[in-house]
């Protein structure tokens, strides 16, 4: 009896020791996703999709009337009380504003400047409100005061121009004061995120590419290159400059895909000669987590 009962003392006090060791080897995660994030604001998206798209179906396969008409959708739309909890922040430049929501959680951010354009006002604003830790990088072709401003900020800048493909482009680009065509060095972005800034979850990404934005619409898509290479925006900051024929024919394709794909959700449209779009995830765990519940 006392050989058995210390036979089954043995027993359990290795499998506890077992238990205890395979724990400790477990990585901490950083999010407990006991419950599906996703899962818990799905409903609100669904209420923005569906309202959109009842404010939007008729102008598909008329790009030049989606160009003219989508920010009033967008704006009606954002006002509907399922999305009334988000918290959507402007960060004025000079001539612009971008917009960001900080984080939840006290946690660092990945915040990404494509285009800097001789003026940090909106990144200096929002570091203020960041997590310390949070990291900025900016890419510009122009050196001359991009570069001083950005390691102010206390960013990595980078000294070309990024998009779809690498090579040499021809680029609008600010030269005292006066936007000019230029040929410049381009950096294709997917090296640029996964081999420079060697991030692949990130933040926010600003995107002022005078006009390169147009060849990343597909990069954006479920199964785009992004996802392809697992890179992760939680949220973006795009500016669609103004397009020809052709690229409202892009433009159009662009958000009835992003519509389709159910990732993404559209704020804050601004519309002139020029148009800015602000973006928010709805459908990675981490992001939701991190920006909307």
């Amino acid at each position: 009896m006392r050989k058995s009962s210390a036979t089954v003392f043995f027993a359990a006090l290795s499998i506890s020791l077992l238990l205890y060791i395979s724990v400790s080897n477990t990585p901490t995660p950083r999010f407990n996703f006991s419950d599906s994030a996703v899962s818990k604001v799905w409903s609100n998206y669904t209420a923005w999709h569906d309202c959109l798209m009842q404010n939007i179906s008729k102008l598909h396969d008329d790009p030049n009337a989606l160009w003219g008409n989508l920010w009033r959708g967008l704006k009606k739309c954002e006002t509907i009380d399922e999305m009334k909890g988000l918290f959507i922040g402007d960060y004025p430049n000079s001539d612009e504003t971008k917009r960001h929501i900080v984080p939840k959680m006290e946690l660092p951010s990945v915040i990404i400047t494509l285009g800097i354009g001789h003026d940090t006002g909106a990144e200096e604003k929002l570091k203020k409100g960041l997590k310390h830790g949070s990291e900025f990088f900016g890419a510009d072709p122009m050196h001359e005061i991009n570069e001083d401003l950005f390691t102010k900020l206390g960013g990595k800048y980078f000294p070309f121009a990024v998009g779809a493909t690498p090579g040499l482009a021809e680029a609008s680009v600010l030269i005292n004061s006066t936007y000019t065509t230029k040929t410049v060095v381009n950096v294709d972005i997917i090296y640029f995120l996964k081999k420079l800034v060697n991030r692949t979850f990130i933040d926010d990404i600003w995107i002022d590419g005078e006009g390169a934005e147009y060849g990343l619409f597909d990069h954006f898509y479920n199964g785009g290159a992004f996802d392809q290479n697992g890179i992760t925006f939680c949220q973006f900051n795009i500016e669609i400059h103004l397009p020809d024929n052709l690229q409202k024919k892009l433009f159009h394709d662009f958000i009835f895909q992003l519509l389709k794909d159910k990732r993404y959700a559209i704020y804050r449209p601004v519309q002139g000669s020029h148009m800015r779009l602000f973006m928010l995830n709805y459908a990675n765990e981490e992001c939701v987590y991190k920006y909307i519940l």
